[in-house]
């Protein structure tokens, strides 16, 4: 008797790499936005921060304008870091999404693949189920031809 063979083994096999690889991405990208929407929110801490770190520096009655000055570098560095992060993470939200998109498109692939295997498997039991009724209908005519001569 003869064994199933899935006709579409290879490019199942290929999908379901292809699947392992985007999920892996797809993790891999969510880690990052996990790690940029961190930063973004030291940075927003570190911007509020700041203002009270002048009032107190400004309250010890400190040189005002050195103050506001270094105050005014700093602030603009961290709202520069904070757009650069922002950016960062639209890029990465973008990215996140196409992943996502072509990863629903791989499963979708592959549970097509995994309906198609099922019914050339049901196909098959039922050739299996033929042949096995054909060897059954051909013993009983040759028992009866037998038992008549």
């Amino acid at each position: 008797m003869k064994k199933f063979v899935f006709t579409l083994a290879a490019v199942a096999k290929y999908k379901k790499t292809v699947e392992k690889k985007q999920k892996a991405e797809l993790s891999r990208v969510v880690y990052l936005l996990n790690t940029l929407y961190t930063e973004e929110k030291e940075l927003l801490a570190a911007i509020a921060d700041t203002a009270a770190s002048l009032m107190r520096a400004l309250a010890k009655n400190r040189d005002v304008l050195t103050e506001i000055k270094r105050h005014d570098i700093y602030q603009t560095f961290l709202r520069e870091n904070l757009q650069e992060t922002r950016e960062k993470i639209r890029r990465a939200e973008a990215e996140k999404k196409r992943i996502q998109a072509l990863l629903i498109i791989t499963m979708k692939e592959q549970k097509t693949l995994d309906r198609l295997r099922e019914e050339q498997y049901q196909a098959y039991l039922e050739e299996v189920r033929q042949e096995e009724n054909t060897l059954i209908q051909d013993l009983i005519s040759y028992k009866s031809v037998a038992e008549q001569e």
